[in-house]
């Protein structure tokens, strides 16, 4: 696929965007696991607009789109979640754009967010049965650990990754 990719800070006229690329990636890797009612209610509850809102707006969060052609393809967030210098990078690209390079240039973008916040290492879970996902934190992080969390109001294992800001 041939297109200009940018990535740039999200801004609220972006809410609607990072909404469908969110219901059109999480049905892709969730439905299977989730099943599409589960991945629905967990897509109202974490992607509402006042709350993508609120996320847009604080500094200490940093939300970031991907555009291709302009349109945008990807978003993530992160920011620290201990003070202990750990912080939490979650990144979605749709489906029709995965294997293209996006994944990595909004990790990229959003390790600098994170190293501007003095986050010392990233740490994130991925469901066990996220091919998808595992395959893209194998790629970039270590796996230290497999744990199990709810998810869904289910128990489910999760791989736990981490890597170093400093390296």
């Amino acid at each position: 696929m041939s297109f200009q990719l940018r990535i740039r800070p999200a801004d609220e006229t972006d809410i609607s965007s990072i909404q469908q690329v969110a219901r059109a990636s999480w049905h892709a890797v969730y439905d299977g696991i989730l099943g599409p009612d589960t991945v629905e209610t967990l897509l109202t509850e974490g992607y509402g607009d006042d709350l993508l809102e609120e996320m847009v707006d604080l500094d200490d969060i940093g939300l970031f789109v991907a555009t291709a052609d302009g349109d945008v393809v990807g978003y993530a967030s992160c920011g620290m979640t201990d003070p202990a210098g750990i912080g939490d990078l979650d990144l979605y690209v749709h489906p029709d754009y995965w294997g293209e390079g996006i994944g990595s240039r909004l990790l990229d973008r959003g390790k600098t967010h994170l190293q501007s916040l003095s986050v010392r290492k990233i740490r994130d879970e991925v469901l066990v049965d996220n091919e998808v996902g595992n395959g893209f934190y194998r790629k970039h992080f270590d796996h230290v650990d497999q744990r199990t969390e709810r998810f869904g109001g289910k128990e489910l294992p999760v791989n736990v990754y981490e890597r170093s800001l400093w390296d």
